[in-house]
């Protein structure tokens, strides 16, 4: 079974580093800043110096004309499991947004790569929505001064005790109310429209995604284990948010 694991993890590893230079190629010549980037996010990611040295030989290769895109993917395919499928979009979305902003050679490149996975354009720009939103709620959640109109969380223990000794006419959504709930519906990717079971049953499926005891026993690598069950804990706060905003502002 390690055995298993450790193809797995250099599966993605191959993967992930050949296509953020295919990524970032498309829109010219690879500059200082998106190898210093690159330098970094490999510390991050905790690999040896043999790793960083083969992590780097790989973001070369896939910024050359020869590299070969589509069988590089075809072998990733063959060789992991759906959940890192998503996981390597979910990486290569957020490096490309790591300088604040998406190029639109960046953003066809990696539709190109989402639908050679077998992902439909609703399904990516979804994906992508979603990843938007929970960056979005990560920057708000760490302001260098926060607000309460920037930061997304759950009601507090105090304003919960409030809303339940308030007379049902007082319980009435806030500005504030209003715009996290919009961001959480954003981050699950529901709408206000649709019923409890059927954003129960999309939280699940999503959560299910990003659950990191099942990725763990995958071979992801430490980084990006971290990075995912950061997206999982967001996950959790929206649909959280969502059921404890809807018992409390549909009661009365």
């Amino acid at each position: 079974m390690p055995d298993k694991r450790q193809s797995i993890r250099e599966a993605f590893l191959k993967a992930a580093f050949s296509f953020l230079g295919y990524i970032a190629s498309c829109d010219g010549v690879i500059n200082r800043d998106e190898v210093n980037r690159l330098k970094v996010h490999m510390k991050k990611m905790h690999l040896s110096e043999d790793e960083q040295r083969s992590a780097l030989h790989l973001f070369k290769a896939g910024t050359t004309p020869d590299f070969n895109a589509s069988q590089a993917l075809q072998e990733f395919r063959t060789s992991t499991t759906p959940k890192l499928i998503q996981i390597l979009l979910v990486h290569l979305i957020s490096m490309a947004r790591a300088d604040g902003y998406m190029m639109e050679k960046e953003l066809h490149a990696l539709q190109w790569v989402a639908r050679e996975v077998g992902y439909n354009s609703i399904v990516f720009n979804h994906l992508l929505k979603m990843i938007y939103e929970q960056d979005q709620l990560a920057l708000s959640l760490n302001p260098p001064q926060p607000t309460q109109q920037d930061t997304y969380s759950a009601p507090s223990k105090e304003q919960a005790k409030e809303h339940k000794n308030a007379s049902p006419n007082s319980r009435r959504p806030t500005t504030n109310h209003n715009q996290d709930l919009l961001k959480a519906y954003k981050i699950l990717g529901v709408t206000a429209e649709m019923t409890e079971d059927e954003i129960r049953r999309t939280y699940k499926k999503l959560a299910s995604q990003f659950h990191p005891d099942k990725l763990m026993s995958q071979g992801l690598p430490q980084d990006q284990l971290n990075a995912t069950t950061e997206r999982f804990k967001q996950i959790q706060a929206a649909y959280a948010f969502i059921k404890k905003y809807r018992s409390i502002y549909t009661a009365s």
